[in-house]
């Protein structure tokens, strides 16, 4: 199951790189009219997109003390938003910082729901 798991980081990081420089059309667009508690939904969108990057992390790179991976999270979730003020298509925005940042952050409660819900030596 590591391996799995490792596959699945690997194919989740190659995908957040492809969704970070591609432009969007219109889909940031039509989820910023609607709102789930006062919030953008394209904020919340930011946010779940970043949510699997610290358990995967973690999970597939056990070795890894937790709070660099989710440092480092924090740092890959500011890139991504920072990148677009040099991408033609995409525009910066930090509000769209902010979200990545909290998916980033929210990945550890869900990485410790994850360890306790995998077999014991694919957690470890």
């Amino acid at each position: 199951i590591k391996h799995t798991i490792r596959v699945l980081f690997v194919i989740y990081f190659v995908a957040l790189v492809i969704v970070t420089v591609i432009p969007l059309g219109g889909v940031s667009t039509s989820l910023s009219g609607t709102k789930v508690l006062s919030l953008r939904m394209d904020y919340l969108l930011h946010a779940l997109v970043f949510l699997p990057l610290v358990p995967l992390w973690k999970l597939s790179k056990p070795g890894h003390p937790l709070w660099v991976i989710i440092v480092a999270g924090i740092g890959i979730a500011a890139l991504a938003e920072i990148s677009h003020m040099w991408i033609p298509y995409r525009a910066y925005n930090i509000n769209d910082l902010i979200g990545n940042a909290l998916g980033a952050v929210l990945g550890w409660p869900l990485y410790l729901l994850a360890r306790n819900y995998l077999p014991a030596k694919a957690a470890k």
